[in-house]
């Protein structure tokens, strides 16, 4: 599913091995055909500039053609916050590309949506799934990916955080043949989805908590 994973310029570059589908929630996101790159680009702690600008510059200096990426912007450090993480279920193959900063958490308390700014920083997750999906089985999975990056970070922390203020998730779905109709809890993917965020975000956390 990936052909080639780049680090250039303090960025990470993943080359898919061909053109997806995508939906996410990401700068450049929404309900996309024709991906080819997933781009986590790092901004300086203090951005404050125009974030679908610093898209398309950061297209421009990678060469690459903005029809044919998602990016994700992050002010964590790429060296030490990426994890790629595989998983395979069966006939169902996962990969997750996780970045994790925690310095601007929140959580959920009853109805109120708990800030705790310290800074700068984002859980930003794409999901690789080799097998082609209708839109909506991206739905069902995005909102699967959402539960279960919120149940494992509460978990891993005690119940402090579920997330940051600037998460993003993107479902990248590859592969031919007949689509998913749907990837919730109570199916195959919808499993597959929810052990490799859980096992991508533990080893994340693992890695950010030692500093």
């Amino acid at each position: 599913m990936i052909r080639r994973i780049i680090s250039t310029g303090g960025d990470v570059v993943i080359e898919l091995s061909s053109a997806a589908s995508m939906l996410s929630s990401t700068v450049d996101g929404g309900l996309r055909y024709g991906v080819r790159f997933i781009i986590h680009h790092h901004v300086p702690k203090d951005f404050n500039a125009d974030p679908a600008t610093e898209v398309k510059v950061t297209h421009i200096r990678l060469g690459i053609n903005s029809n044919e990426a998602v990016t994700f912007l992050t002010a964590a450090e790429l060296s030490k916050s990426h994890v790629i993480h595989n998983e395979q279920h069966g006939d169902i193959d996962i990969t997750v590309s996780v970045t994790m900063g925690l310095s601007n958490p929140y959580r959920i308390d009853g109805p109120r949506v708990i800030e705790m700014w310290r800074g700068p920083s984002t859980v930003n997750i794409a999901i690789i799934v080799n097998r082609p999906l209708t839109v909506t089985a991206m739905v069902d999975a995005i909102a699967l990916s959402a539960e279960a990056k919120h149940e494992t970070l509460s978990s891993l922390s005690g119940g402090r955080l579920h997330g940051t203020t600037s998460d993003a998730l993107a479902i990248v779905s590859l592969g031919e043949g007949e689509p998913e109709p749907y990837a919730g809890p109570a199916t195959r993917v919808g499993k597959a989805i929810v052990s490799s965020i859980h096992n991508a975000l533990t080893k994340a956390y693992t890695i950010v908590e030692s500093g």
